[in-house]
Formats: structure tokens, sequence, C-alpha cells
């Protein structure tokens, strides 16, 4: 099997270090403060987030000549402030990731990730909890395309070409935190893992295959179960 897992609610959690970037690039940008309370994050790709906010932008009077030359510049900007602010944030693994990550890895498990974040932040995340390549050699990330949905098929793409043979969506299973990891999962012909360690509890999580209060309870017989 191929898991792939979600970073932040699902590996770790950052404590709002991304909002607190994203709302200051809007400073950096538009030369004034935007509260982006009225915009969920969970389970988006970042730059879903940055057309959602370019919006509330525009609606708060800013004028946008070029929206596709603003979102590109925003996600530059986002990304080298992220960079700088992740190096004294407060972000800890969350319970049973490290342990699960690193037994999976020892045992030969092929691991990479799928999540919403841009791929260089992606690794600078979970660098920050002593992860990175050496465990998630391969993945789909937000830069790679705006929807979420659409991520399962450049994982399995890249799963294939890292593997060196035909990788399946039926034995790829998706570990994430939101209702957009599970609609994700369903979407690629994956198996869906949620793990109750973000924003949604366990019976908002009821359409995964697999349900999980934290990955301190993962085992890969059980998921392996789910989806012969």
């Amino acid at each position: 099997m191929v898991l792939l897992f979600d970073i932040d609610g699902t590996l770790l959690q950052g404590h709002g270090v991304g909002r607190r970037a994203i709302e200051a690039t809007l400073t950096d940008t538009f030369g004034r403060a935007f509260d982006t309370s009225s915009i969920s994050f969970s389970g988006k790709t970042d730059r879903q987030i940055f057309r959602q906010i370019l919006a509330l932008a525009v609606e708060a009077g800013i004028e946008v000549d070029d929206p596709d030359a603003a979102h590109e510049q925003f996600a530059t900007t986002y990304a080298e402030r992220m960079h700088g602010a992740l190096v004294d944030a407060h972000v800890e693994a969350l319970p049973g990731a490290l342990d699960l990550v690193r037994q999976l890895a020892g045992d030969g498990a092929e691991l990479g990730l799928l999540t919403g974040n841009l791929e260089p932040l992606a690794y600078a995340k979970v660098g920050r909890i002593a992860l990175g390549r050496a465990e998630f050699p391969f993945g789909a990330f937000g830069s790679d395309d705006e929807d979420r949905n659409a991520l399962p098929a450049v994982a399995i793409e890249r799963a294939t070409a890292h593997l060196g043979r035909t990788v399946a969506p039926a034995e790829v299973v998706v570990i994430g935190d939101t209702p957009r990891d599970i609609a994700c999962a369903r979407a690629g012909g994956c198996v869906a893992v949620a793990v109750a360690t973000g924003r949604f509890g366990a019976s908002e999580l009821a359409d995964a295959d697999v349900v999980l209060d934290t990955l301190e309870a993962f085992r890969l017989a059980d998921v392996e179960a789910v989806a012969v």
C-alpha cells in the first residue's frame, strides 16, 4: 500500500502560524490589515485560500488589475514569509505521528505526502518535527493544483515513477483530518483514513473508511482489511 499523509491537523499543529503569515502577506501586498477569520483554511489548498483572500480584498475595495498575477505574487510573498516564520514558530507533532511515520518507514512502507501546502512549505513544516524527504520522498501539493481533489492522481503518478511499478488507486490510502481529505480520497478512488486531531470530531469524519481519535490508534492491518 501507498500511504499519503496530510500535514496540518494530521501530523502536526502549527498554532496559527500559517494564518498569521497570510495576514501579514496581505498587509505587505496591499498596505493594510485584513481579518481572515471569516475564511476557513481547513482542508483547502494554499492556492484556493489565496484565491478566496484576493476576493476578500476586492470586496474590501482593493483594486486588483490582474488577478492571476496578484495570485502568483501573493504565493511568492507568502512562501518567503512562512519560511522565516517557521524558524521560531510553535510547531508540535500530534499524538502518535512521529512514532507511526518512523515505524512505517523503518518497516519499508511506501509513504508520501498529500497536502494543500505549497511543496517547499510542506517539507519546511514536516522538517520542524524532524521528518522530511527521507520519510516522504514523493507526494502531491497545493502548488500542483488548486483543486485538492485533483491531487491523488498527481501523487499516484509520482508514486509510480518513484517506486518503478504501477500504483493503482485502490492501494493508496489518504490520511487526513478534514471532510475535504475524505472527499479527496473518494475523488481519487483511494482509501480514506480520518484522524480527529484537527478541527473536526470523529462524528464529522464518519464517511471515512477508518476513523481514528489519534494516529496512536493507526493499525496497518485495519486499513488493509477495508482496502480489500
